[in-house]
């Protein structure tokens, strides 16, 4: 489509998957079955950070100041930094403090070796990674994040420079909070340490569900592709470089 639109992305049971395998979609990227792989473009890579470590940002970020934080409020805007709160969107954003450089290293070496070793594509920028955590009753609904979808037409627009989401989990020790790709019917639980990537377009809309028992400690970040169009005239602020 024309004008920066894309039609919404509707995968059929029967029809053959989205991933050219030859196999129906049921039987691939939409499966049920248990134990099934991710489906194609999301990545896993297990205790991409080691435990102990984790272990002692979130000792360390347990007593630091934390916010709630919303949804972004004007989409597409020069405002798309400002938040409203939404009991959609139901975590903490925590300061990161002396862990800043720590923190930012250990996104940038999720750039520089296994993203940019699945994706093959040099990127300009990630986003100043945020510390999120996630009480009993935090969540994150259904959403993508690089896309709002249109009424009129009914078609998705990319809204924000985001090509891919990455998440790293600091901690396992809470029930609920799994991580649920709606039209892939994959759910991923996490482990601590583990390192979640995928592309930030509506194909990947996805849901942090509802925390249980415990506290869910995670970092997320997004990255732009060097090579992708823009549709904002300069980086989101705060945006880390990266060597295209």
């Amino acid at each position: 489509m024309s004008d920066g639109l894309t039609p919404t992305f509707r995968p059929t049971r029967l029809g053959p998957c989205f991933c050219d395998s030859g196999k129906r979609f049921k039987d691939c990227c939409g499966s049920v079955a248990p134990g099934r792989p991710p489906p194609q473009g999301v990545h896993v890579v297990r205790e991409f950070v080691d435990p102990d470590t984790c272990r002692s940002l979130v000792d360390y970020l347990s007593g630091q100041p934390r916010k709630p934080l919303g949804t972004i409020a004007q989409p597409g805007s020069s405002e798309f930094m400002e938040a409203e709160y939404s009991p959609d969107r139901v975590t903490d954003d925590v300061e990161a403090g002396e862990m800043r450089g720590t923190v930012n290293e250990t996104v940038k070496r999720a750039m520089d070796g296994p993203i940019a070793e699945a994706t093959g594509r040099p990127f300009a920028w990630f986003e100043k990674p945020q510390l999120l955590r996630y009480e009993p009753g935090g969540r994150y609904a259904m959403h993508a994040d690089s896309e709002i979808l249109l009424n009129q037409p009914r078609a998705w627009f990319k809204n924000i420079d985001r090509d891919i989401s990455l998440l790293i989990y600091l901690n396992d020790d809470f029930d609920g909070g799994t991580l649920e790709f709606t039209k892939f019917n994959y759910i991923f639980r996490p482990r601590v340490g583990d390192l979640v990537f995928f592309p930030s377009d509506h194909r990947y809309l996805h849901e942090a569900m509802p925390v249980t028992r415990g506290l869910r400690w995670v970092i997320v970040s997004w990255a732009a592709f060097a090579d992708e169009p823009k549709v904002l005239d300069q980086p989101i602020p705060e945006s880390i470089p990266l060597k295209a």
